[in-house]
């Protein structure tokens, strides 16, 4: 079959179930499928297909018009610029993350090689993002999860990111003082949030890394009663939180003993990101 067919046959598939983006969808399938650049149908598209790459095409058509999240039929996703491996084992990266990222690095290359930890690092793609832009810097990262760490890990050897991955639960595996900046992405979803989130974040993506408990400040309010122990005097804590939580993270991180409670915004204008000092 010519790749102009299957492309046609993915655009139209695409229109019919009200997909938004037919053709971008339709190319990054076919990019998978195939193993080639998502532009290959506008350079070839006369080029035939052979049956097997064919059948691989339709199965993950039929993966994406399942509702399943292109991210995970495609096994990838793009953060700061970089792309990385993604599964079902891990959150897939989105743009507000980025906010973490952008001010952890900044944070970070104002101090003399640091030591940083990602808690729950799920794809890695911070831990890796920030190897790769502080110079100098010592990056651990940890997760609960032995599948999540399989994809970090792969995350960080395309990329040659050195990190030490470290299973771990919150920060029971780490000694006091170690580090100058601690940076997460925790779960914060509420249980009334959870519940009004769609189907396809639900269905596919693990929910353990969404649920924050009852109010979303189950994970937020662990971290900040121990991530003290593991900080050096002066050091850094950098959360991602939800859309509505600013005030009671404030309150949160201030009785644990954190201080100099900055947030940053997030392109849609939402606090996204506390910044806190330990004891300085």
């Amino acid at each position: 079959m010519e790749l102009r067919k299957l492309y046609l046959k993915g655009r139209q598939s695409f229109e019919e179930n009200g997909f938004e983006c037919p053709g971008i969808e339709t190319r990054a399938i076919l990019a998978r499928s195939l193993g080639t650049d998502p532009l290959e149908f506008y350079a070839h598209p006369e080029r035939r297909v052979d049956p097997e790459r064919a059948e691989a095409f339709e199965k993950l058509l039929r993966r994406r018009l399942a509702g399943e999240p292109l991210a995970y039929v495609t096994g990838k996703r793009e953060f700061c610029s970089r792309p990385f491996v993604v599964t079902r084992d891990v959150l897939i990266p989105r743009p507000e993350t980025e906010t973490l990222a952008e001010l952890a690095i900044k944070t970070a290359e104002q101090i003399k090689n640091p030591r940083i930890l990602d808690l729950g690092t799920g794809s890695g793609c911070l831990a890796v993002t920030l190897s790769l832009e502080v110079s100098g810097c010592e990056v651990f990262a940890s997760d609960v999860s032995a599948a999540a760490l399989g994809v970090a890990r792969r995350n960080a050897r395309a990329h040659g990111a050195r990190i030490r991955f470290v299973r771990s639960d919150f920060l029971g595996s780490f000694a006091k003082s170690s580090f100058d900046m601690i940076i997460s992405n925790p779960p914060y979803v509420s249980e009334a949030e959870y519940a009004e989130l769609s189907p396809q974040i639900r269905r596919f993506e693990p929910r353990t890394a969404l649920l924050g408990g009852r109010d979303g400040l189950a994970c937020i309010r662990k971290i900040a009663a121990t991530a003290g122990t593991a900080l050096q005097e002066g050091g850094f804590l950098l959360l991602e939180i939800g859309a509505s939580q600013a005030e009671n993270t404030e309150r949160i991180v201030r009785e644990n003993g954190f201080s100099d409670i900055r947030f940053r915004n997030d392109i849609g204008g939402v606090k996204r990101v506390v910044k806190a000092t330990w004891k300085k």
